[in-house]
């Protein structure tokens, strides 16, 4: 099949080709990837909607429902306009610092594997790793996370964007403003939150360990090589709009929006993406049923909260603290 450059959208491409994807695929295919497909499918056209006539003049308008799925690159977009608007009104107006906690290649494939479990760890290591930072300094301060899976090239590449107050409460319940974090002391306290509960996992077994014989070996040699384990302290964000404007950037989108997408002939979808090193676009090509494979790996299970809070964010301590 063929569709002109100029007008390729996600959507035709996926109602053209995910009956083969599934024919192939199928027993593969995660519960939460085929409701969300369907729903992208049915979005607008397929879902019914709702018409309006004027009494008066009888001018009449149809508005077709949405499916709300995230994966939607329609309503994608909207959610997260939705988000931004009712979480700046709430969010603590003081300074932000992004922090990124990403893992090393070599244990892409085993989180892939065990999503469920391992996600939950990836935001677990990531705010333990600031808190135990923070508390030398003084303070407890303001933490959201974010889970991010895809690279710019739609690889699985799971990393954790952080917004962290420059500051924070004081035992004292005083706040201490604070520029710094301790870059190696998170380094080191990631690498160490990742690897201690891969092993908790594996021992008992609620991670599958798809390198039976030889993950001891790799973990320990990760945990001795600290240039694997990225930590970058970003820039400062100086007020809660730009805090929520910049962490909505990563959430409630799927992995590509169709503007991206350069053409799709012959079962062949030409796309670039930016490199994060150079800074140049670069365009690539994918075999249709590769390209959808990788768009559905990004695709959460359904309940996943894509969104966590800790220190003084955090649900249970969160009114209390914002009072203060």
């Amino acid at each position: 099949m063929e569709i002109l450059a100029s007008k390729t959208n996600i959507k035709e491409i996926f109602a053209s080709n995910w009956a083969r994807f599934v024919e192939k695929f199928g027993p593969l295919i995660r519960p939460t990837v085929f409701l969300n497909v369907r729903k992208v499918l049915l979005c607008k056209e397929g879902l019914g909607g709702r018409l309006f006539i004027c009494p008066k003049c009888l001018f009449s308008h149809f508005v077709p429902f949405t499916c709300k799925s995230r994966f939607c690159s329609s309503c994608g977009k909207i959610q997260t306009d939705v988000w931004m608007q009712k979480t700046e009104k709430s969010f603590p107006n003081v300074p932000y610092q992004h922090v990124t906690f990403t893992i090393p290649e070599q244990l892409r494939t085993m989180l892939q594997c065990n999503r469920a479990v391992t996600l939950d760890s990836l935001f677990k290591a990531a705010n333990s790793a600031i808190l135990k930072a923070c508390t030398p300094l003084g303070y407890k301060p303001l933490v959201m996370a974010v889970v991010h899976t895809f690279g710019r090239n739609l690889g699985f590449n799971p990393h954790i964007h952080v917004l962290v107050s420059c500051g924070g409460l004081t035992p004292q319940q005083t706040w201490k403003k604070n520029n710094y974090l301790p870059h190696e002391t998170l380094k080191r306290l990631w690498r160490y939150n990742i690897i201690t509960a891969l092993r908790a996992g594996i021992k008992d077994q609620t991670i599958k360990n798809n390198l039976p014989d030889k993950v001891g070996e790799l973990l320990n040699e990760l945990y001795t090589k600290y240039k694997n384990w990225y930590v970058h302290i970003g820039k400062r964000l100086n007020n809660s709009r730009q805090v929520v404007r910049y962490i909505g950037r990563y959430t409630k989108r799927p992995a590509m929006a169709s503007s991206r997408i350069l053409s799709f002939k012959d079962d062949v979808v030409t796309f670039w993406y930016e490199d994060h090193k150079s800074g140049k676009r670069i365009e690539t090509q994918l075999d249709v049923l590769d390209f959808i494979g990788k768009l559905v790996t990004h695709i959460h299970d359904k309940h996943f909260r894509q969104i966590r809070y800790a220190g003084l964010l955090a649900p249970r301590i969160k009114a209390a603290a914002l009072a203060l």
